[in-house]
């Protein structure tokens, strides 16, 4: 099979039978990934496209089985797939507009919701597949807001988590718990009724591999088990 050689014979190919895909947002509200797909019943098609993707430094997928007969492979990294869009949006036809959004909307010049108002005008003007969601999406963010918020997001999970699950335990109280321990025998359901501190935090300032308790003024410590 002839090999791929340019850009724009990869473009005349996804405006027919490629895709710009929503990827799954389940686990990130505030911002779209998209992918690029390219899908042929022929497996050998699909390899060559491959082929040229790679040898021009765009991370792809493997060769996937789609519905029936048909093999995908897919861009799905961010760097990749911008890359590719600028490389060949200006060979597109059939798919310039929603690769112009996806471009605009990857370099933080609209919001999620307008990516979307586009693609749903090319649907209406018959250049775009419908791709029903039993979801509906709202994503009014550009992307680095929708970037933003997602640290801000993981961070106050974080937080939260160690404030309940590593709760700050005062020096004198973490010494003190490991002595009534190891050298007076207490045994856990003792100490707990005795220090204001949850079990899990008092097992782990006992050790015995259960991870790490946060102590004011030292900060984060992997108690040993003696």
């Amino acid at each position: 099979m002839t090999q791929y050689h340019l850009w724009a014979q990869v473009a005349g190919y996804f405006d027919g039978d490629g895709t710009i895909a929503i990827s799954d947002t389940s686990n990130q509200p505030y911002k779209l990934s998209l992918s690029l797909i390219f899908v042929d019943q022929s497996w050998d098609q699909i390899k060559t496209v491959k082929s040229f993707l790679e040898s021009q430094r765009v991370r792809t997928s493997n060769i996937l089985n789609a519905s029936g007969n048909a093999n995908l492979v897919a861009v799905s990294e961010f760097n990749s797939v911008l890359k590719m869009l600028k490389l060949i949006y200006p060979f597109l036809c059939k798919k310039q507009v929603e690769a112009k959004a996806a471009i605009d909307y990857y370099e933080g010049r609209i919001t999620g919701n307008r990516l979307l108002q586009v693609f749903g005008d090319e649907v209406n003007a018959g250049r775009r597949e419908r791709h029903p969601r039993k979801v509906a999406i709202n994503v009014p963010y550009l992307r680095p807001e929708g970037d933003r918020l997602m640290r801000e997001k993981r961070s106050f999970g974080i937080r939260d988590a160690m404030g309940r699950y590593r709760a700050k335990v005062s020096p004198e109280d973490y010494r003190s718990i490991r002595v009534e321990h190891f050298q007076k025998g207490k045994r856990l359901c003792e100490l707990v009724k005795e220090y204001p501190y949850a079990r899990e935090t008092i097992r782990r300032v006992l050790g015995g591999g259960r991870g790490y308790v946060l102590v004011k003024g030292w900060g984060i410590v992997k108690a040993d088990n003696r």
